[in-house]
């Protein structure tokens, strides 16, 4: 429900606010709206009013009807500035995006978050106690094969080009700089993990 708060010189605008608010959307947010001059800053019926809506938890819409400043109690609020004129349609699509982010929007989020939380909390803990039990386990063997088959398949790409290029003695090891410089740079890699092990492999 959509409540305004006023002095009584604004009484004839609170009324026009009323009017056009009547009917206008199926379900209004609980809210407050605070008609703000200079004389409503100083209304302690207003700042009661005001007080009372922080305290139920209700959203606050300042509307300025005056370039004044917002009391201390709005400092936070986001206000409309009407001091040129009212402007029905900007207070209604206004009024349009806090139906959206009502308080009931937002507890309704909040529980399907919560909903999607424990789902997912439950699948993992599902998940781990199968892991633990055995009922689940990483396939293991088509790791073996894809790795196997990444190794067949780098094997048949440089085996031939590498049997010329990687070290073919101690002293090849020991100038292991030049030689690996000489070789094509994609064998680089494979030329360094068998830098030692083939000199090694024909000394025994």
């Amino acid at each position: 429900m959509i409540h305004i708060t006023f002095t009584a010189d604004q009484k004839q605008l609170a009324q026009q606010i009323r009017d056009d608010l009547t009917g206008a959307f199926e379900t209004a947010p609980p809210l407050l709206i605070v008609l703000v001059s200079a004389a409503s800053n100083q209304d302690p019926v207003v700042a009661a009013e005001i007080a009372r809506a922080r305290q139920s938890g209700l959203q606050l819409l300042p509307i300025l009807l005056e370039n004044v400043a917002l009391p201390e109690a709005l400092a936070y609020e986001k206000p409309l500035n009407f001091a040129a004129g009212y402007r029905r349609a900007i207070l209604l699509r206004r009024l349009s995006q806090l139906t959206m982010t009502s308080p009931e929007v937002r507890q309704a989020n909040r529980r399907a978050l919560l909903v999607i939380g424990a789902i997912a909390a439950l699948m993992f803990g599902l998940a781990i106690i199968g892991m633990l039990s055995g009922l689940v386990a990483f396939p293991v063997a088509e790791y073996n094969e894809e790795a196997t088959f990444q190794a067949l398949w780098i094997d048949g790409l440089i085996r031939q080009t590498l049997e010329y290029a990687q070290p073919r003695s101690t002293d090849d090891a020991l100038n292991f700089a030049a030689t690996l410089a000489a070789a094509p740079t994609r064998l680089h890699r494979y030329m360094r993990g068998t830098a030692t092990a083939l000199p090694r492999t024909q000394g025994e």
